[in-house]
């Protein structure tokens, strides 16, 4: 309910508070404690509703024995912790609640005090004579009483008495204020109402009923905080006889006066109760109700609560016995089918002017105070029949419903009525505001135009044969000429005497026209015509005064309605599915309701008051909230369009370009082009309602709707990527062909969304191909994030040593590929060809190679390669820390010992050990079977370590071909970065976050586009085991004998022809291992291998004999041993000096021979 307008404008500025400081600081502080109750109402914690913390609340009765309750709980480990989980969470809550109620309390004394005060003519200005005298003051004076009403009114409905009484005991407990100011007052206000039992009633509790007020008693819950009897009655006497804001001037017809005093009759109604004496007294009542509830028994009581008086006036039979007329059924019936009748002639006329080409400019200026009637009209059977629809009254709304039945009115016509009531008032304002933003021009065109032609007649009538004829004294030629000088010096600003002169001159020229000579002259007449038609739009435009729009605005309101939007989010979310031209009324419908956002300010911002940053944010949130509710269906709707038309697109069109014409209706594809024309008249209609929406909401909420759409539609894309893309899961024994073949058929699917997104981009005036790429790169983070928990979560310590398996239960289709991949490359069954960059089994068959990457790169792109990448380190990162600590377990006391006296017996790496090749057979004998857990996780390392590494491959040669430049300036970033990096350590403090955010974007966009480098890569920072490097070498002189060196494929390959044992992951896992510590193991193993490799040859090729046999066996040795290390500085990146160093050239050169 509005309370506080005046829409002609009559409060000035120095009548607007001035006179009545206090009293508008009342009405202002009740205004913002209201919005403090609702606020409150709707956050109560669950822990006040959940009976298992019942035996920590108490109620009132605590203060009477506060001991007996406290040792309930003391001792009690159960209940102290529940008292502990109450405090923590609800304690901010409750100290809030305690402030509102103390806020009440507060306000109450005050406004008595002040009352007292000006009965007693304490203030000579503001005696109580002098405020009702006064149309401010006694606005003020009503509202400041009836909102107080209100508020206690509103606590009970929201926060019964139960809830009360434990919120305010659990406060005072928790916050030891027994003593606290007010705390009587305080407790008389959280006592629980008292219920008197009432007669049987078969009650309908509507869906409204959040909103319907119905408290039991209220004349004893108001009296708990009385006012001074005398004001109370001069208030309701004032009520009974005046028009409070000056509402009856908007409505004219005395059919609408219930509608007109709707305002002051809520106040009436809570009143009333301060007062019960008026309620039992028949000819008072019967007074009241014939002139505010007539017609009416569900009536607004405050913004949009209401009540329903053949309910709340039940306990008072003079009251009740008054409004028995309105409730008699055939009354009722009679009413109702008025009004049912009444819509569905509205609903029809609606329908015709909201056709196309009916509403414009002129037709607005030529029928607006008829159009004004019409939208009267309409709000206010709309208003009777959606109020009366929610009564309480099991009886009455049966028979209100049962008449909108013959009447053949749906449930949902009021929706419906109200959407199309919205539509046609938003276009009247629109034009109508155009016209005053015009006025002038419209004015000043039309004078013009009629000036001009009554030149012309006045030439036309210069000659001697018309010299007889006069007008009021004057000849025709001069009464023309003197009408032209007088319509050009006319002013539209001086309103009421031009008015009178134009009508008069109208009146005139009909006089005119009736003269024979004039109806003879077809072309005299076709002239005095049009000036008629001037002067007309002349004083149309005379009559275009801003005055029509407040009447507009206060017969269009309706936060009454808004007790029902919940109702109404139901019904529009299954419409809009029946129809999408339902969007396109929206902006319209929301804006019928923006009083909500203005009426409950009128005070608080006439005052100046600090509370209107809160009260205005808690009434924008609801606004808001209730708002996206409604536009909820809007991306759902858009992808169950879109998920239709990417099923039936997954199939592309035809594109040739040459069709024999014999065949061209084949390739026509006509259900499929339909079906794409009919989506994207769906999409375009959508499109228009979400720009209407932004455009007309932008200036009155803090909401960008386009935005917000795109937002749910990023929300929606994520959701369809989990459920789509998870789908494709595979089954453990999936093959490299079947692998293949899913991932071309998700690449379709895929590829036909992102299509359909482009054509749909245009269409939604949105960037829809930048969402759906937002959300498919937040899914594969989430998907990373996923994977990485999940084997973050494995516990078994077998699974942490082995290569992950394709059945660890991967979440998401990120993990399945990865796992298949892993599968395909497992080290114990394939083998790795470098040249082929590709794996092979033991017959030669192709596990996995470039080609499948190049589908997996086309599927998942870039982003996908990438999120790929990311788990293939974390999971390396998870292996190097169980390979660690797997080799400090193995470093036990007896195992240093022994590498102890390996490294005395060999010496340094320079120099060759006087035992030879027999220094080494004991301990790689000793290491062979117990350091094999080592072994493998360091295979397992490679493998992920190859897999990074042609990754890395695929996405800078397609990041090279698809986006050249973008691969040129940041490879060229890349390395200016890093001839830099000296100079970026020393860069200030206060730039370092800038700094390192400049850093981490480059990286991550180096990684899109392939600049990583896997093999040199530091994945943790530990100290480094003792051995280190001769514990590397150890194992790969006891890993040789599994190997020997195939010249053809130029690698190391397994002994057993039938089994493939993979060199190349073992080999890489190993550097990778050591490259985690100091450089210097690194070559600190090469050197260790490189005086393996020339004991070795000494034995083989017999330096000191030079006649001796070579054996076979050595120089096998030999050649492996030097490959592996030649291998290994080759991935390492090691300097070439090194590799020469451990292998002269002239062994080199030997070895070759």
């Amino acid at each position: 309910m509005d309370s506080s307008r005046d829409d002609d404008g009559a409060w000035k500025q120095g009548d607007s508070g001035v006179s009545f400081p206090e009293l508008l600081n009342f009405a202002s502080r009740a205004q913002s404690l209201i919005s403090e109750v609702l606020l409150l109402s709707g956050r109560i914690p669950n822990e006040f509703r959940d009976r298992r913390y019942d035996p920590v609340l108490f109620d009132l009765r605590y203060f009477d024995s506060p001991d007996e309750f406290e040792s309930r709980i003391v001792g009690n480990a159960e209940l102290e912790e529940l008292e502990d989980q109450l405090r923590e969470s609800c304690s901010e809550f409750m100290h809030r609640f305690f402030l509102l109620a103390n806020g009440i309390v507060i306000y109450h004394q005050g406004l008595l005090k002040y009352l007292d005060e000006i009965q007693e003519g304490a203030y000579p200005q503001s005696a109580l004579e002098r405020v009702i005298e006064n149309e401010k003051g006694r606005q003020l004076l009503t509202e400041s009483l009836a909102l107080f009403g209100c508020i206690l009114l509103l606590l009970e409905h929201h926060m019964g008495g139960f809830l009360r009484e434990k919120l305010l005991v659990a406060h005072v407990r928790y916050d030891c204020c027994f003593n606290a100011p007010n705390i009587q007052q305080i407790c008389l206000l959280s006592r629980m109402h008292p219920l008197k039992p009432v007669r049987h009633r078969q009650i309908h509790y509507s869906p409204s009923s959040s909103t319907m007020v119905l408290v039991q008693n209220p004349e004893e819950l108001l009296m708990k905080f009385p006012f001074p009897k005398q004001v109370v009655d001069s208030i309701i006497s004032l009520l009974r006889d005046c028009d409070l804001y000056n509402r009856v001037r908007h409505y004219p017809d005395p059919e609408h006066r219930t509608v007109a005093l709707s305002s002051q009759a809520g106040w009436l109604y809570v009143l009333l109760f301060y007062s019960p004496e008026f309620l039992h007294n028949g000819i008072v009542m019967r007074e009241i109700v014939d002139r505010f509830f007539k017609d009416s028994w569900v009536v607004p009581l405050f913004m949009y609560f209401i009540v329903d008086l053949s309910l709340s006036w039940d306990a008072y039979k003079a009251a009740k016995t008054s409004l028995s007329l309105c409730l008699s059924s055939s009354f009722i019936r009679d009413l109702c089918h008025l009004h049912c009748a009444k819509v569905k002639d509205l609903m029809s006329e609606l329908s015709s002017l909201l056709s196309d080409g009916v509403l414009s400019r002129g037709y607005v200026l030529n029928n607006f105070q008829s159009l004004l009637s019409f939208v009267r009209n309409c709000n206010v059977s709309f208003r009777w029949l959606l109020l009366h629809l929610s009564s309480n009254d099991k009886k009455v709304r049966e028979i209100v419903i049962s008449l909108g039945t013959a009447h053949q009115l749906e449930e949902d016509t009021p929706l419906l009525f109200l959407l199309n009531i919205s539509r046609f008032e938003f276009e009247v304002k629109e034009l109508y505001t155009e016209l005053l933003e015009d006025k002038g021009a419209l004015w000043k065109e039309s004078a013009n135009h009629a000036s001009t032609v009554m030149q012309e007649l006045s030439e036309y009538f210069s000659g001697a044969w018309a010299s007889l004829w006069k007008m009021e004294g004057e000849s025709l030629k001069d009464w023309f000429k003197n009408l032209s000088l007088e319509i050009c010096s006319m002013e539209y600003t001086k309103f009421g005497t031009v008015g009178r002169k134009l009508y008069h001159m109208i009146s005139k020229f009909k006089e005119i026209e009736q003269f024979y000579e004039v109806k003879e002259n077809l072309q005299i007449k076709q002239h005095i015509l049009g000036i008629q038609k001037y002067l007309q739009d002349m004083l149309q435009a005379l009559n275009l005064h801003h005055d029509a729009l407040s009447t507009f605005s206060v017969i269009t309101d309706a936060v009454f309605a808004w007790g029902f939007i919940e109702d109404f989010t139901k019904q529009l979310h299954k419409k809009i599915q029946q129809d999408p031209f339902i969007v396109l009324n929206l902006h319209s419908f929301f804006l019928k309701f923006q009083s909500l956002l203005h009426a409950p300010l009128v005070r608080i911002s006439e005052n100046c008051s600090p509370d209107e940053t809160v009260v205005s944010a808690y009434y924008s949130l609801e606004y808001v909230e209730h708002i996206c509710a409604i536009l909820e269906i809007i991306p759902v709707m858009l992808f169950r369009i879109l998920d239709d038309s990417v099923t039936f697109t997954v199939q592309p069109f035809h594109q040739l370009n040459r069709i024999e014409r014999d065949n061209l209706q084949d390739f026509m594809q006509v259900d499929q082009q339909f079906h794409l024309t009919e989506t994207f008249n769906q999409i375009s209609i959508y499109s228009q309602g979400i720009l209407a929406m932004s455009r007309n909401l932008h200036n009155l909420i803090h909401l960008d709707v386009k935005s917000w759409i795109e937002g749910k539609m990023q929300e929606g894309l994520f959701k369809q990527f989990g459920s789509r893309l998870n789908s494709f899961f595979m089954s453990p024994s999936v093959g490299l062909e079947e692998l293949e073949m899913k991932m071309k058929k998700l690449t379709t699917n895929i590829l036909s969304q992102l299509h359909l997104m482009e054509c749909f981009q245009d269409l939604i005036h949105s960037r829809v191909t930048h969402i759906w790429e937002e959300a498919y790169a937040q899914f594969l983070r989430y998907c990373v994030q996923i994977e990485c928990d999940n084997y973050s979560s494995q516990r078994n310590p077998e699974s942490m040593v082995a290569c992950v398996q394709v059945d660890s239960n991967a979440q998401t289709f990120l993990g399945q590929i990865l796992h298949q991949i892993i599968k395909q490359t497992n080290p114990s069954s394939s083998m790795y060809l470098e040249p082929m960059s590709g794996w092979f089994d033991a017959a030669g068959n192709e596990l996995l190679g470039l080609r499948f990457f190049d589908i997996l790169e086309s599927c998942i792109g870039p982003l996908g390669m990438a999120s790929l990448d990311s788990v293939l380190a974390f999971v390396i990162l998870k292996k190097l820390e169980h390979a660690l600590k797997i080799l400090r377990s193995l470093l036990d006391a007896r195992c240093l010992g022994e590498l102890r006296m390996l490294d005395s017996a060999l010496g340094p790496p320079s120099s060759l050990p006087l035992l030879r090749w027999s220094s080494y057979k004991k301990m790689a004998k000793f290491v062979e079977t117990l350091w094999e857990p080592w072994v493998e996780s360091l295979a397992c390392i490679g493998q992920l370590q190859i897999l990074r590494c042609l990754i890395t491959l695929k996405l800078k040669s397609a990041c090279k071909v698809k986006a050249s430049l973008i691969s040129s300036a940041v490879g060229s970033m890349i390395a200016s970065v890093s001839s830099q990096r000296e100079k970026l350590k020393g860069i200030k403090k206060e730039n370092d976050g800038m700094g390192e955010l400049f850093l981490h974007e480059l990286s991550k966009q180096g990684m899109l586009c392939g600049f990583c480098l896997p093999l040199q890569s530091l994945y943790i920072s530990e100290d480094p085991p003792d051995f280190l490097s001769r514990c590397a070498f150890v194992v790969t002189i006891s890993q040789l004998p599994r190997y020997i060196l195939d010249t053809h494929l130029n690698t190391l390959t397994s002994r057993m022809k039938k089994v493939s044992l993979d060199f190349s992951p073992l080999a890489i896992g190993l550097g990778t291992f050591l490259r985690q510590f100091h450089p210097s193991y690194l070559i600190q193993y090469a050197q260790y291998m490189g005086q393996y490799v020339r004991i070795t040859a000494e034995d083989a090729f017999g330096v000191t004999n030079e006649s001796q046999k070579r054996s076979t066996e050595s120089t096998q040795e030999i050649l492996k041993s030097a490959f592996w290390l030649m291998y290994f500085c080759n991935h390492m990146e090691l300097p070439k000096d090194i590799l020469d160093e451990c292998i002269p050239p002239g062994l080199l050169a030997a070895l070759q021979v």
